[in-house]
């Protein structure tokens, strides 16, 4: 009989999915014919719920990002997840949630991985501890709503998150320090070359990558006029954001050396190809650059999660902080004229990294199981 695997996600953002789709190649790769159900809880949930879970975060981190880093930072205590907030978050995911708790019965899991916590109070208490429910963490840094005791099993990404959840008292023997599970090509990723020759890209032409994320939010044009002023060929990634990305084009035509995509399925190359990233710092994201170790500069982060990744990410010495957009140019060719400033960062980099994360969740998912 075959092992069933549930795996849920938010969309909310970018790198949960990106997360769960992750996982769901790791199993296929790791268990012998596994059954594996892939979805988003949010689609269960009526529209209205969807727009506050998505739009607003959204509107937040876009036009006032220091609104959702205060509201980030100020819940991130155990009297607020025990509070009126976790209360009311707990009614709407029961009353929103019957169809997916009925998908779910009818599909009979093994075993239930979250990689947002949108749902998880309403499952646990359907389904834990019979069937083991478990949370995968996909920022450096943990919020207290990750660190719900109704999970069966938690999967951390750093030292610093197991210490979050032995100080919060939850049982050590259930916090597994795996790192964020990041798609199987990131353990074998293509070299510069073969990335370049994939892409059509000129073999030795300096180039940067630049990235807004998933939902493609800060300074990204600032930073492309400095770097192409300064000579560097631009790739640029704006995700969901059809706005930048149009205001890119009428700037920088084809032909300028500046290449403007939208959201793109090929990013273990544009990491590869590049001389250096410029990019906000999300978990996923940012562990998948660990990856390829191609030098990382942080750019504007968002108050809240992409801070406290920023923070982990320089106190590691695995990447570097842009302080003025305009001075990009500038930034690139220091780092990258200084042989060893670039060796350290690709052995903080090599340290920081944990490419098979998702391998190891599939084994230790599959021994919890058995347990």
């Amino acid at each position: 009989m075959s092992f069933r695997v549930a795996i849920l996600y938010a969309s909310v953002g970018t790198g949960h999915r990106t997360a769960a789709l992750a996982l769901e190649k790791w199993f296929r790769l790791e268990l012998q014919e596994p059954e594996i159900l892939c979805i988003d809880t949010l689609s269960f949930s009526s529209p209205i719920v969807r727009g506050v879970y998505t739009r607003s975060y959204l509107e937040m981190v876009r036009h006032m990002p220091h609104l959702w880093g205060y509201f980030y930072d100020s819940t991130d205590d155990l009297s607020t997840r025990n509070g009126v907030i976790a209360t009311l978050g707990e009614l709407t995911e029961k009353i929103n949630l019957l169809k997916l708790k009925k998908i779910l019965g009818a599909f009979s899991p093994d075993v239930i991985i979250f990689t947002h916590f949108f749902g998880a109070n309403a499952v646990a208490e359907a389904f834990a501890p019979a069937i083991p429910v478990c949370y995968v963490n996909t920022d450096f840094l943990s919020h207290v709503f990750h660190r719900n005791p109704a999970f069966s099993a938690w999967f951390v990404s750093s030292e610093e998150t197991l210490s979050q959840y032995l100080a919060d008292g939850l049982p050590g023997e259930r916090v597994f320090l795996t790192g964020i599970p990041v798609d199987p090509v990131y353990s074998s990723p293509p070299s510069r070359r073969e990335a370049r020759l994939r892409l059509d890209l000129d073999l030795y032409e300096k180039t940067a990558l630049v990235m807004g994320g998933g939902i493609g939010v800060g300074p990204m044009e600032e930073v492309v006029v400095s770097l192409h002023e300064g000579g560097f060929g631009v790739d640029v990634i704006c995700g969901t954001n059809d706005n930048a990305r149009g205001s890119l084009e009428d700037r920088f035509p084809e032909g300028t050396g500046i290449r403007v995509h939208g959201f793109v399925d090929d990013m273990p190359c544009r990491f590869a190809a590049a001389d250096i990233v410029f990019m906000k710092p999300g978990g996923l994201s940012s562990s998948e650059a660990l990856c390829i170790g191609t030098p990382i500069v942080i750019t504007d982060p968002i108050p809240g999660q992409e801070q406290r990744n920023s923070d982990y990410l320089l106190d590691r010495g695995a990447a570097r902080a842009l302080f003025d957009y305009r001075l990009a140019a500038d930034k690139a060719r220091r780092l990258l004229s200084s042989k060893k400033e670039t060796a350290r960062m690709l052995r903080a980099a090599k340290r920081t990294a944990m490419p098979l994360a998702g391998k190891e969740i599939a084994h230790i998912v599959r021994r919890l199981k058995g347990q």
